[in-house]
């Protein structure tokens, strides 16, 4: 059965995600083009849909400007909503209402109301629903979740992740609407259900405002996500600080030639900077996470360490965007035992075994349209839930111990 799937955010900007990354695996000739067919798209105003369909080889009339057309359109099965997150309940909900199956990007809603809300309404309507969580079916981390779940670590004791980005301390002219000092909630931390974080009777959720989008909410969000994901594991207590280390941003756009140029710096009204340390269930794992947003001078990386009482594993990969890129590297290491006591686990100079890197099975789907390919090839299979929550609830958990760090 082919999906026939309608896209609102897709227009005739072909640097926009939704062109980028939606419309390319299951476009005619894609690599999912025997599964998908694109049959509408909506814009924010006629015009732009029309050029949108004329450019997408649509019927003028299947480019919409409004959600309610595209979420009634008979000849759409999928609504997908790829647009700023602050919009994502208000063009999500209609096609809900039209009991369409929708996929959401990441995050779900600006804030836990909103996510609980078209949750609540998903359930109720019994509709598959997706959220754009791609991390989780990155080569790296299905295998990763495999050896662990095969009980080649033994029960997890720690898990350490370091994540540097050089490449987000300014923005695109395109994201000044995250640094708008009128519509920044002082939000601190991002932290959602998946099927893992459950809702804790000393959590006190608040959920955000317009804008929704954030270093925190989206890099740093996706890879908590994963990390929670590839370990099956829930946070049961958290202690949490974001920090503004560079107290201004500049925005980068390009001229006709394409040479970029900077805005005059601005106040920073966001964190760049986020420290969580906090417990593990089911194994009462200890779990630290450092995400640092810096000057290029410093080389960016991702580093994911696990120590089981068996053995350990390591993920590095050159950029911290863990749901956009396949480049990660993945090692185990297993101590040899002899009676159940390792031999030489005391006596080497490293005071441990050795790291063996361990291969990862790829296929023609992966490392490409930024990682959302594989995502749509698990619709076509049947993926899908009419439970959303089971996928995340986003919004904030604030609670424990948390401090706030220079915002406007």
């Amino acid at each position: 059965m082919v999906i026939r799937v309608g896209i609102i955010g897709l227009s005739a900007d072909q640097s926009a995600w939704a062109t980028i990354a939606h419309i390319q695996p299951i476009k005619e000739g894609g690599p999912l083009s025997q599964h998908f067919k694109l049959t509408a798209l909506a814009t924010s105003n006629p015009e732009s849909a029309k050029a949108a369909a004329r450019f997408h080889g649509l019927p003028l009339e299947k480019g919409y400007s409004n959600p309610e057309d595209i979420a009634n359109d008979p000849d759409v099965d999928l609504v997908v909503v790829s647009v700023k997150v602050f919009m994502h309940k208000q063009l999500t909900i209609p096609a809900l209402n039209a009991r369409k199956d929708v996929f959401v990007e990441w995050p779900l809603g600006n804030g836990l109301a909103e996510a609980e809300e078209m949750a609540a309404l998903a359930r109720k309507q019994g509709v598959k629903t997706y959220v754009g969580l791609q991390a989780r079916v990155q080569p790296a981390m299905v295998k990763a979740k495999e050896i662990i779940s095969s009980g080649a670590l033994g029960r997890i004791i720690s898990t350490t992740i370091l994540a540097i980005e050089s490449k987000l301390l300014n923005l695109p002219e395109k994201g000044r609407y995250v640094n708008d000092p009128n519509s920044v909630f002082p939000f601190l931390l991002f932290v959602y259900s998946d099927p893992f974080i459950r809702p804790h009777s000393s959590t006190i959720s608040i959920s955000l405002t317009h804008p929704g989008a954030s270093i925190i909410s989206i890099p740093f969000a996706h890879t908590l996500d994963v990390v929670l994901h590839v370990l099956s594991s829930e946070l049961t207590s958290l202690t949490a600080t974001t920090h503004t280390t560079y107290p201004t941003v500049s925005f980068v756009s390009s001229s006709p030639d394409g040479t970029p140029s900077l805005s005059a710096p601005e106040p920073k009204c966001y964190a760049d900077n986020i420290v969580l340390a906090g417990t593990l269930a089911p194994s009462n794992a200890a779990l630290s996470f450092h995400y640092i947003t810096t000057a290029p001078v410093i080389p960016a990386l991702f580093q994911w360490i696990i120590c089981g009482e068996k053995g350990a594993m390591k993920l590095e990969a050159p950029n911290p965007v863990v749901q956009m890129t396949t480049d990660i590297k993945l090692w185990f290491a297993e101590a040899p035992e002899e009676d159940g006591v390792s031999k030489d686990f005391y006596g080497s100079k490293e005071g441990g075994a050795e790291w063996r890197e361990v291969e990862i099975p790829m296929s023609e789907l992966d490392g490409i349209f930024g990682g959302i390919a594989p995502v749509y090839e698990g619709i076509a299979r049947g993926w899908g839930k009419s439970e959303v929550s089971v996928f995340l609830l986003g919004g904030l958990l604030v609670g424990w111990s948390i401090r706030v760090g220079g915002l406007c």
